[in-house]
């Protein structure tokens, strides 16, 4: 996956809406299906981008680390403003062109959708690539136990990777509510609605952190307990309008 620049990603550009209000219908509708065109070529290539090749087996842990940062920006700053300038790119050319044609009016306002499609699209591309980093980097760099075994139920530690990963990937409010989150694990049974449950294919664990925030968790063992190592936390939102993942259930 080459670096990723938030500046070299846009999905939407303002000026693929360079229609003035004396453009002719049909000049109107070109330039409307032009936009659409271009924003969903611009999803697949942020597609090709962020699957083109992974971290080879050697690759330092900062090389790691520095990718899933890209990705969490680029999910809460890129995709986002990029979004702000599509909805700004069709509101204005809807209240210069198409209150002149007014029969083009629904047309805008299924560009206005589409648009908003691509950009969730693209936020839920990000948060999977950035996600399935998080796994590899929980699988590949283990850490220790950081503090004493909790839990009088379900028995867990913090390893002593947790607080450096959850301070690059959470604001220090949901770090907060992750820790409130956390603390229930160790309660007998562990309560439902932390849907603690096993990752298929990765060996590790997910649980709710709070805010739309997931826990990595492992099985382990500590002085001859069995119990869950806390390796990292990260946002996991509902980018999909409603058809949540696994993770995110």
């Amino acid at each position: 996956m080459p670096d990723l620049f938030l500046d070299k990603t846009p999905l939407f550009d303002a000026g693929w809406l360079g229609v003035s209000a004396a453009a002719s219908r049909d000049d109107v509708l070109l330039c409307l299906a032009e936009a659409e065109r271009r924003a969903e070529a611009a999803l697949e290539q942020l597609g090709r981008t962020l699957t083109q090749g992974g971290l080879p087996a050697s690759s330092a842990a900062a090389d790691r680390d520095r990718r899933i940062d890209a990705l969490l920006a680029l999910e809460t700053r890129g995709i986002p403003a990029s979004g702000a300038a599509a909805d700004g790119a069709v509101e204005r050319v809807m209240m210069e062109v198409g209150f002149r044609k007014r029969d083009l009016m629904p047309r805008f306002h299924e560009l206005a959708e589409r648009c908003r499609a691509v950009h969730r699209r693209a936020l839920a591309m990000a948060r999977d690539a950035r996600w399935a980093l998080m796994l590899e980097r929980a699988a590949a760099d283990p850490g220790g136990p950081s503090s004493p075994i909790q839990g009088t139920g379900t028995r867990y530690v913090k390893s002593d990777r947790y607080d450096a990963r959850a301070a690059r990937s959470l604001p220090p409010d949901d770090r907060v509510r992750a820790d409130r989150f956390l603390k229930r694990l160790g309660e007998a049974p562990v309560p439902p609605e932390l849907e603690l449950s096993p990752l298929a294919g990765t060996g590790l664990w997910g649980m709710k952190a709070g805010n739309g925030n997931r826990f990595i968790l492992r099985q382990g063992e500590l002085r001859g307990v069995t119990c869950f190592f806390v390796e990292d936390v990260g946002p996991y939102p509902d980018h999909e309008g409603g058809r949540r993942g696994v993770l995110a259930r």
